[in-house]
């Protein structure tokens, strides 16, 4: 091996090691075969991240279904633009790296919806570093200067493109004829994704790798009330999602010619509305368990008053989160989100356009 492949390898070796900490605390804890792609592991959505980096599939209008659960998907009957901006980590001024996200989410007809939606992660000016001295602490080396290499720095970019479509399968179970049909919905979706990432600035650290990707998923939603006979009881959601179904290749353009793999995961969910009426508000609970990383666990609530303001509360990888709602003319929603974490807070903004009550 030259003397120059072995310093892009390690400049590729610590390029993983500084972009992994500035990801959340899951991937910090995972091996390094289950970092590719991780930016894909940061919750989409600023309602989401509210009740703690979940989707509730219930009175949900901010398009984010395609990243949860692509059976969601199934359930929009307008036309939604969704964005959103977020600082990962640091403040607001200066963030570690920039997340973006917009989307366009639409009702077809015959309960089928379809989704187009982008991604976009970026983190500029990382120094450039020198070889890594296997003798000395890794992090005592980052601290002490010793990797810096004379000011020269370069820059990250991951993007992500989704397209989703879902198909609602409204159906009624009947528990025999001195009880009752109950109605129940049965969406099925399935998300279609490319992946790019690709480092710049630098000519020794000029890399790009992509990848195509798929998940599907479904759900079972029905009316509570109707179950036990009693209209006090509002709705229940219970998801499955089957990420990166065919363990989602993602090839560099190295000299070595790396590929990663996102490993296959699933993603369970249930979430519960309790309408309020005598105070005109309903309350939401939802829970999720992700299997990737060794298991993730989410929940979060969601206060709602009419159809005018929100107060959310969850918990992200042990992390708290809190989020709010603004609803005006059912055609904007204005959402902010905060998440706790020992790296720096996050704060989300997101603004959602219904596009079929504004034309």
């Amino acid at each position: 091996m030259t003397h120059s492949r072995r310093s892009r390898k390690k400049h590729i070796g610590l390029l993983l090691f500084v972009l992994t900490t500035l990801l959340p605390t899951t991937s910090l804890r995972a091996e390094n075969s289950k970092y590719a792609a991780a930016f894909l592991d940061i919750p989409v959505g600023v309602r989401s991240l509210g009740l703690g980096g979940q989707y509730s599939a219930i009175d949900n209008v901010d398009g984010t279904a395609f990243y949860w659960n692509p059976a969601g998907v199934a359930f929009a009957k307008d036309r939604i633009v969704t964005s959103l901006y977020s600082n990962q980590f640091g403040s607001l001024g200066s963030p570690l790296s920039n997340y973006m996200y917009i989307g366009y989410t639409q009702g077809i007809g015959n309960g089928v919806g379809v989704s187009v939606n982008w991604i976009r992660n970026s983190i500029s000016d990382i120094p450039l570093t020198s070889a890594i001295d296997a003798g000395i602490d890794i992090g005592e080396q980052l601290r002490s200067g010793q990797l810096l290499n004379n000011g020269a720095t370069f820059s990250n970019a991951d993007n992500a493109v989704f397209v989703s479509i879902a198909k609602n399968l409204a159906t009624s179970v009947d528990f025999g004829w001195e009880y009752f049909d109950l109605p129940i919905e049965l969406p099925v979706g399935i998300t279609f994704k490319y992946i790019n990432q690709g480092f710049s600035g630098n000519k020794q650290v000029e890399y790009s790798g992509s990848g195509v990707g798929v998940d599907i998923g479904t759900m079972l939603k029905f009316n509570l009330g109707k179950f036990v006979s009693n209209p006090t009881y509002g709705d229940v959601a219970l998801g499955i999602t089957l990420r990166d179904l065919f363990n989602t290749p993602v090839s560099w353009d190295t000299e070595l010619k790396t590929k990663s793999t996102i490993d296959r995961s699933f993603l369970f969910s249930f979430s519960y509305k309790q309408p309020l009426m005598f105070i005109s508000s309903s309350l939401l609970f939802s829970i999720s368990q992700d299997t990737k990383y060794s298991g993730l666990t989410s929940w979060g609530f969601e206060y709602k008053f009419r159809e005018l303001v929100a107060i959310r509360l969850g918990s992200y990888d042990k992390n708290l989160t809190l989020g709010a709602g603004l609803f005006l003319l059912q055609a904007f929603y204005v959402d902010y989100a905060y998440q706790f974490n020992d790296l720096g807070g996050t704060h989300r903004v997101g603004l959602t356009l219904n596009l079929s009550r504004l034309l």
